[in-house]
């Protein structure tokens, strides 16, 4: 099963089309404040607050806050790839599972 597939399938789901969209508003939203540092580590507490509230501990979005720590980094769309990656490896298996 090819990467867009799986997230056709994981759009499907409503728990990780609202992941996605919180993940892909909170890198659009990083851009608008990038000259605040303040404002950016809020958002991006904020966003990795909510997405652990949404999906549970994951340890990829820890390595997604970490990368958006990073000042030349957080140009990166690390949220919204991270959750995508999530969200194509769990339908991916759970396709799998289905199948057997």
């Amino acid at each position: 099963m090819n990467l867009v597939r799986s997230l056709l399938v994981a759009w499907k789901v409503p728990r990780w089309r609202r992941a996605l969209v919180v993940a892909a508003l909170s890198d659009a939203l990083g851009f608008g404040v990038m000259l605040w540092p303040a404002a950016q580590w809020l958002l991006d507490g904020l966003t990795a607050a909510v997405l652990f509230m949404m999906l549970g501990f994951r340890w990829s979005l820890l390595a997604a806050l970490a990368i958006e720590a990073v000042p030349v980094l957080e140009l990166f769309p690390a949220w919204t790839l991270v959750v995508a990656a999530q969200a194509a490896v769990e339908t991916q298996k759970t396709f799998q599972g289905a199948r057997c």
